[in-house]
């Protein structure tokens, strides 16, 4: 298997490593200026299974930051459109694009799979907290990921 598609990765970590991934499944929680690279890093390194959770559709404002933005796919679920990149770079990749926000109410039925991973990319802080919750209660590991909020200096967020 260490040539083709993943060769460079078995290459790099190992055959073992390289079907390690193949055999995973990794949910990312939000596909927005984050969200939207890890998941497409996670296809191009040979992760086996993503479930991709975000209800938003793409807005031509996130063009600027957002690996799935692009003329084409502004209005249209960021889920499907993420699902649809992540097959043309990993065909063997089991997507399950599912578009919905994560939110208290639905936390249960969303992570109800057992994940290898979580990646926490969203966006509000009580979804995060919920989220980050959830994982530690199931011994899910997790890599939660926060923005700024609309700041240019990290400095000048303060948590009371």
């Amino acid at each position: 298997m260490t040539e083709g598609r993943f060769g460079g990765i078995a290459r790099l970590y190992s055959e073992d490593a390289l079907a390690r991934l193949a055999a995973s499944h990794v949910c990312v929680v939000g596909l927005g200026g984050v969200g939207s690279w890890v998941a497409e890093a996670l296809a191009r390194s040979g992760v086996g299974a993503l479930t991709l959770v975000d209800a938003d559709d793409v807005c031509e404002t996130n063009i600027n930051r957002q690996l799935l933005a692009v003329t084409g796919s502004v209005g249209r679920p960021k889920a499907e459109v993420l699902a649809a990149r992540v097959a043309d770079i990993n065909p063997a990749c089991r997507v399950t694009p599912v578009p919905e926000f994560f939110h208290l109410t639905n936390a249960d039925q969303l992570l109800a799979p057992r994940f290898d991973f979580v990646v926490d990319a969203v966006d509000r802080v009580m979804a995060k907290v919920c989220l980050i919750g959830h994982c530690h209660a199931a011994g899910t590991p997790i890599v939660t990921c926060g923005g700024a909020g609309g700041r240019t200096d990290p400095f000048q967020i303060q948590c009371t």
